[in-house]
């Protein structure tokens, strides 16, 4: 439990330690000084703090932390052996097995390739998460309670092609189409379940304002109420597009929990901002969470909905900042309380969460307790 405590709680002591980044920007015509800005940054070190813990906490454990981590384990040490014509030859996820098979010319160590998947993984998440520097605990506690956190223990594959799936997404907000498709068909090398990235680019640039939730609100109202004889269909036409992995037989999951919370959000998404004030990226990820509680409506009966809804759970961090930045001016202490509640809340369900599973040695993906590798 202690390392998941560090982990939660030396972040939040950089919110009362400042540490300022002052940034100068000199606009100049000749010789002549036409405009200079000087922006001060605070907090500058509570996100690459909490990356570097998370990076040592996920290179230093066991293999028993993390539910899948044996059988990477296992598939490290087979690949090994094998030919590059054998790993290239695999039908899915090759590039996952390529870099276990490049890593393992240098290394037999497991140790090592669980290192390098950490590095590979929390590099662009930490850099996304560390844009922008408002609310930056805020993003902390929300990305602990967030599925992702606990997927990056176990599911490898996905865990990397979430992460690359970022840079897609820098291209998406660069407006570069031929990089973003080159970077989400990287994505979809490692997993399968990366065919989701391809939808980043319509639904960023796709508007859905306050005056459309007249038909967004009750459409999803409907996916909820017929989600099971829609996701039998989905799932039918995937699995003959990419293999029998999509092919699912409705069972019952603990999927409600997030999807309340993320019906929550999108009420607080609406209700909150200006959109006015709103820049492109913050109407952007906006869409990203309604499409978070699309997928969600979907989860309660099956895991598959969150495999792919992975891949926009990981952008609420950030859009949480940006609703409270750009708040209505009727909004402007309840938007700045709001933040500070939805900070002590994410705090105190993941403790409450983390020191449950942790008494009980049950929890999700079998990250809890913790346990390091000399144990």
């Amino acid at each position: 439990m202690i390392p998941y405590l560090i982990l939660t709680l030396v972040p939040l002591l950089f919110i009362f330690i400042k540490f300022d980044w002052v940034k100068n920007k000199q606009v100049s015509e000749g010789n002549i000084l036409v405009e200079s800005h000087t922006t001060k940054v605070n907090n500058t070190l509570i996100i690459p703090g909490f990356f570097v813990i998370f990076f040592l906490i996920l290179s230093l454990r066991d293999l028993s932390v993390g539910v899948d981590v044996i059988n990477y384990s296992n598939s490290f040490r087979s690949i090994s052996f094998k030919e590059l014509e054998s790993v290239l030859a695999r039908d899915s996820d090759w590039l996952y097995y390529l870099l276990n098979w490049v890593v393992s010319r240098f290394t037999h160590d497991f140790r090592v390739f669980l290192a390098i998947c950490a590095a590979i993984t929390l590099i662009p998440i930490a850099y996304l998460y560390n844009e922008e520097h408002e609310w930056d605990y805020l993003k902390v506690v929300s990305f602990l309670v967030m599925p992702t956190f606990m997927l990056v223990f176990s599911g490898l594959r996905q865990a990397i092609a979430f992460s690359i799936a970022i840079i897609a997404y820098k291209y998406v907000r660069e407006k570069k189409l031929i990089p973003f498709l080159i970077f989400a068909l990287i994505a979809f090398g490692f997993h399968h379940s990366a065919f989701i990235v391809f939808s980043f680019y319509p639904l960023y640039y796709f508007v859905f304002k306050t005056k459309h939730l007249w038909f967004i609100v009750p459409g999803i109202s409907l996916v909820f109420i017929f989600n099971r004889p829609i996701f039998q269909r989905l799932t039918a036409i995937a699995s003959r597009l990419f293999g029998d992995d999509y092919s699912a037989d409705i069972s019952q999951t603990e999927g409600y929990t997030m999807l309340i919370l993320f019906v929550l959000l999108a009420i607080f998404a609406y209700v909150i901002p200006d959109e006015r004030k709103m820049d492109r990226e913050a109407l952007g990820l906006r869409n990203f969470l309604l499409m978070a509680l699309l997928l969600q409506c979907f989860a309660p009966i099956h895991a598959l909905a969150m495999r792919l809804n992975y891949y926009f759970i990981l952008y609420i961090p950030i859009i949480l900042p940006k609703i409270i930045k750009y708040r209505k001016d009727t909004f402007k202490e309840i938007g700045y309380l709001a933040g500070w509640v939805l900070t002590l809340f994410f705090l105190g369900y993941y403790l409450i969460k983390m020191y449950n599973s942790c008494q009980t040695g049950t929890g999700s993906l079998g990250i809890y307790p913790y346990v390091p590798y000399w144990d």
